[in-house]
């Protein structure tokens, strides 16, 4: 009891550090100890968050996987552990945790986001898709869910639901850009091009600096041979998104049109280094997949 009063003590000092290991003593004795649990999990993820806003995603880990030695089976303390290792880009860590969290709680709703985030990342869309829709049996009118629903169908090639997902993300969220982006990037790969017009203006409108919907409005006047104005929209959208692939590569089909052939080539080979930036892939799983 003494230790307990003490960590509560320190915990509402902010103290996180010295909590825990009062914490953990308690813990060490009682592992079932409501009060130790809840005040250990408080601390942990305090002092982690402050350790991450410091710019130390390493220390920040290392004391959600320290708690993880007082609390092995706190299902939120596992999702944490997953997020963290996830945006460090560890797969297999976050994947290994998320695991664990479902396993204790099968409808958690941050593991369940968190673990179709990285099944998305690995293209692993069935399962990505499962965890999604449970996740807003939860949360329905989560408009970034219904994104991400909406993109892992559309990446199954199922553009009717996609297009369910993405109109129903913009009904809870009108003030936003990427559904509209999605919704217009579907069109344009259908060769709609007044529709994905309309809907590249609705992003442009709201962000003029939108790199994918630059170049999806260069494309569309590449396709009427209007080469001026594409490479106007091209020349934009690669300086607002370096790294996305097509308008580098639709920039340099332009410039050659346009008979600039050694910028053309210069553009080329950008859109050919980057197709082959992303086309590796993420690190594989190697252990136990998310139920």
């Amino acid at each position: 009891m003494a230790n307990l009063a003490l960590a509560k003590q320190y915990l509402a000092e902010q103290r996180y550090a010295d909590a825990m290991v009062h914490f953990e003593a308690v813990l060490s004795v009682s592992a079932s100890n409501r009060g130790a649990r809840e005040g250990e999990l408080t601390a942990a993820t305090a002092l982690a968050l402050q350790a991450r806003a410091a710019g130390h995603a390493e220390e920040a880990l290392g004391v959600l996987e320290h708690a993880r030695t007082a609390l092995p089976d706190d299902a939120l303390l596992l999702t944490r552990i997953g997020i963290q290792a996830q945006q460090m880009h560890r797969a297999k860590a976050a994947t290994e945790a998320l695991a664990g969290a479902l396993a204790l709680q099968p409808d958690l709703p941050d593991a369940l986001y968190a673990a179709a985030r990285i099944e998305t990342d690995q293209d692993r869309l069935p399962a990505a898709e499962a965890h999604l829709r449970r996740y807003l049996e939860q949360r329905p009118r989560d408009a970034s869910a219904h994104f991400g629903l909406g993109h892992v169908l559309e990446r199954q090639q199922r553009a009717e639901a996609a297009t369910a997902e993405f109109q129903r993300s913009i009904e809870l969220q009108p003030a936003q850009t990427e559904s509209y982006f999605q919704l217009g990037q579907m069109a344009l790969d259908l060769h709609q091009d007044a529709s994905a017009t309309r809907y590249f203006d609705k992003v442009l409108a709201r962000d003029p600096k939108h790199g994918g919907a630059q170049s999806g409005a260069g494309i569309i006047a590449y396709r009427i041979r209007d080469y001026v104005s594409a490479r106007k929209y091209l020349a934009a959208a690669v300086e607002a998104a370096p790294e996305y692939q097509p308008a580098h590569y639709y920039l340099g089909l332009t410039l050659g049109r346009l008979g600039e052939k050694t910028l053309s080539e210069e553009q080329l080979q950008v859109a050919i280094a980057l197709a082959r930036k992303q086309q590796r892939r993420a690190e594989p799983i190697a252990s136990a997949d998310v139920p």
